[in-house]
């Protein structure tokens, strides 16, 4: 269950998904996990939810399949049985909830009010599904639950879209959010994947959020630093400012004190750098573990990538919000 969670909340956005007719399955999944989303919520609000199901599990094993709209425990059954990894569930139903806890398989319950949180946690769950979102509270009535309910992570769903997206994943309480924004219905009765394929694309971008912060120049020493870090800020008028390891000329240039293995580095930001991590990790990039730096929370603030842009590092940096 935790490795589903991870996943879930490394790729940080889980499309919510009504298939229309069986010859969208598999376009459907495909589209999605080019696009960088291997998630999918298949909601049983469509009669072909348990064939879209097993078709995918069975075609694309490394997609994270949920059900979602589980309302009953004969729903929960169904999707186990074609393959689904996690429930979800519109309401808190304790039947549906009782059966999963029972059956050790993982279910996101819906809830709306404190009094469902409880009911949630007498179960040991602390991953739930705030919906319908925008429409019960929005970001607000999170933060409300952050005070009393510090433990509990939500998956937000309802009204989320690429604009408000941000407002809700900069919460430390929200796990994902949910959603079908990069699924338009026109495009999908139009059969056109390569358009939606581009909506998750700009998804997973817009999450990312990723801008160049500065770049780090090597230096021999720190005299010659402040030296080349002033020149620019004289030439250019920006502003020297000195910090542990470097001399910078605003934020675009740091020249290094001291020598290493690297011309320098590219620092790039990022919104949420372990999901960032878990998109590069598909094209074979991976974090230099020694170099991860954490906050108190323990999320990554700062790490090294293995891999390097003509002889410069590339170290991601965790953007202020």
């Amino acid at each position: 269950m935790n490795d589903i969670l991870n996943a879930i909340q490394n790729i940080g956005i889980v499309p919510v998904v009504k298939i229309q007719k069986t010859e969208d399955i598999l376009p459907m999944a495909h589209t999605l996990n080019e696009g960088g989303i291997n998630c999918m919520e298949i909601t049983f609000r469509s009669e072909f939810a348990v064939q879209a199901i097993h078709e995918i599990r069975n075609a694309y094993p490394d997609m994270i399949i949920g059900a979602g709209t589980v309302t009953s425990v004969d729903y929960a059954q169904q999707a186990l049985e074609a393959g689904a990894q996690f429930l979800v569930t519109p309401g808190f139903n304790p039947d549906v909830v009782k059966w999963a806890v029972d059956h050790n398989i993982l279910i996101v319950p819906g809830v709306q009010t404190a009094s469902e949180i409880e009911a949630a946690m007498a179960f040991g769950l602390t991953t739930l599904k705030f919906f319908p979102a925008e429409s019960s509270g929005g970001v607000k009535k999170l933060k409300d639950f952050s005070g009393p309910y510090s433990h509990i992570k939500f998956m937000p769903s309802g009204g989320i879209n690429k604009s408000n997206m941000h407002n809700y994943l900069d919460l430390p309480n929200v796990a994902a959010i949910g959603g079908s924004f990069m699924l338009p219905n026109d495009l999908i009765a139009a059969g056109d994947w390569d358009g939606i394929e581009t909506l998750s694309k700009e998804a997973i971008k817009f999450m990312l959020e990723y801008k160049l912060m500065h770049i780090g120049v090597n230096s021999e020493s720190k005299e010659q630093a402040q030296k080349l870090a002033q020149d620019l800020a004289t030439f250019f008028n920006f502003k020297f400012y000195e910090t542990a390891v470097g001399s910078k000329s605003d934020a675009g240039f740091e020249f290094l004190h001291a020598p290493n293995e690297n011309l320098g580095y590219f620092g790039i930001q990022t919104r949420y750098p372990e999901r960032a991590l878990y998109q590069l990790a598909k094209q074979g990039i991976h974090a230099n573990e020694a170099t991860i730096a954490r906050n108190k929370a323990q999320a990554i603030t700062s790490v090294a990538l293995n891999r390097d842009i003509a002889g410069f590092n590339i170290r991601l940096v965790k953007s202020e919000i």
